[in-house]
């Protein structure tokens, strides 16, 4: 078998496993990722819907127009996040909250924090994590990490407006390493590796010109070296106005699992938990 081969084997495993533990017939909004992985997880859906395993009132919450494709070819609903979910309590009228999310990851660390976006999905991704019970990301062993950036080297996606992406760029090459985060316990540490930053606008492939968002807006990839503090970093980015969203999901996933190219699986927590 393939290098190649053996990765998406992983990444099926990791899929797999992920669905079969958080998805039964009790859940009834299920937030579906972006990327590779959740290509599987969607396979492993259409297995458990054919076998009568799955909720016949199932909502999934998708993540981007990748998502939505899956959802629709796997012949579930889809919802859309304001819209279409299930009320709680009809009287109130209060939303009820996704019951869980499956999603890839470019890199997670050992406290679970993630470094996502490299199919330029992380605004609505981070969306429906934060309205989620669950998080659960998806990967192969190779994203699997001590410390942020120390694996995926291709820097933080930032989606920005396109009005004034050279002036978001200038001023994110200006941050300073030093940690700033609002309670962080490293609030005099260095957050970030790089002395300087280095944010480089993402190109599309088979298109001239930058990638374009679902949302209509660009993507700058930056580069901070390893993240020492991935929720300093989150929030010195998120203060540059133009920022809309940050490709770090910092305490969001309460659990990670990785394919590795063994055939085994690791299931991990933060390890601050364990």
């Amino acid at each position: 078998m393939s290098s190649a081969n053996i990765i998406e084997q992983a990444k099926r495993s990791a899929a797999f496993a992920a669905v079969d533990k958080h998805v039964d017939s009790t859940v009834r909004v299920l937030g579906v990722g972006s990327g590779s992985t959740v290509v599987y997880a969607a396979e492993r859906l259409v297995q458990l819907k054919n076998e009568g395993k799955l909720n016949p009132d199932l909502l999934c919450v998708p993540t981007s127009f990748q998502s939505k494709q899956l959802i629709v070819d796997a012949g579930l609903r889809a919802a859309d996040l304001d819209d279409s979910l299930p009320v709680l309590d009809p009287e109130s009228g209060d939303f009820a909250s996704i019951d869980v999310t499956i999603d890839g990851a470019d890199e997670v660390d050992s406290e679970l924090n993630a470094i996502k976006g490299g199919g330029g999905a992380h605004l609505r991704e981070k969306l429906v994590a934060n309205a989620s019970r669950k998080l659960v990301l998806i990967a192969d062993s190779r994203k699997n990490s001590e410390t942020l950036g120390t694996k995926w080297d291709k820097g933080i996606p930032v989606e920005v407006s396109p009005l004034a992406w050279r002036t978001i760029k200038r001023q994110l090459e200006r941050m300073v390493p030093l940690s700033r985060a609002h309670g962080s316990a490293k609030a005099q540490s260095a957050a970030f590796g790089f002395e300087h930053p280095q944010a480089v606008l993402r190109q599309a492939v088979r298109k001239a010109g930058p990638v374009v968002t679902d949302n209509g807006n660009f993507i700058l990839d930056v580069g901070v070296g390893s993240i020492y503090d991935p929720l300093a970093v989150e929030q010195l980015i998120k203060m540059v106005p133009g920022v809309v969203e940050v490709g770090i999901f910092s305490g969001m996933a309460m659990e990670a699992w990785f394919g590795n190219e063994d055939g085994s699986i690791v299931c991990r927590e933060p390890q601050s938990l364990k």
